[in-house]
């Protein structure tokens, strides 16, 4: 961790001479500068390696089955799913492959809601995502979020 930069009292004045800085300020100005600068060129053309990623799924009419969505061509994790339906309620489990997510499946209904997974969340490329509805109610424009990170390489 670099040095921390030292400001100058505020009795010190911030020019001198010939309206340059003054010595004091002039090295707060050379390293703030230097740091910016450090921190520039090693954020220039890179991404941060943790994306942000969702996928978003909409069943109009649902039915107690299995929805599968398969063969994804990159892997990630699922941090969170959110759900809500436009009429009825329904139980929507989301599993990768055929087991399901640690944590608590999601209770659709018109009230948006949100569940948390830490735990059998993660994807990997050529895996399949499943969303299992059961305990159907005349749930209908049911819409399910999938949301996580990649990790790019």
């Amino acid at each position: 961790m670099p040095d921390p930069i030292t400001v100058p009292l505020p009795s010190e004045a911030l020019v001198g001479e010939a309206n340059k800085p003054a010595a004091s300020w002039y090295r707060v100005f050379q390293r703030l500068i230097g740091a910016f600068n450090d921190a520039v060129a090693d954020a220039a053309g890179k991404a941060v390696k943790g994306q942000a990623w969702q996928e978003a799924f909409l069943i109009e009419f649902a039915e107690n089955k299995d929805y599968d969505f398969i063969d994804f061509a990159y892997g990630f994790t699922i941090t969170s799913v959110v759900t809500q339906s436009k009429a009825g309620t329904c139980t929507a489990t989301v599993k990768i492959n055929s087991t399901a997510l640690g944590g608590s499946a999601n209770s659709v209904s018109t009230s948006e809601q949100t569940q948390t997974h830490s735990s059998a969340n993660v994807l990997a490329a050529g895996d399949n995502l499943r969303l299992t509805i059961s305990s159907n109610a005349g749930a209908e424009g049911v819409s399910v979020t999938v949301k996580g990170t990649r990790t790019l390489a």
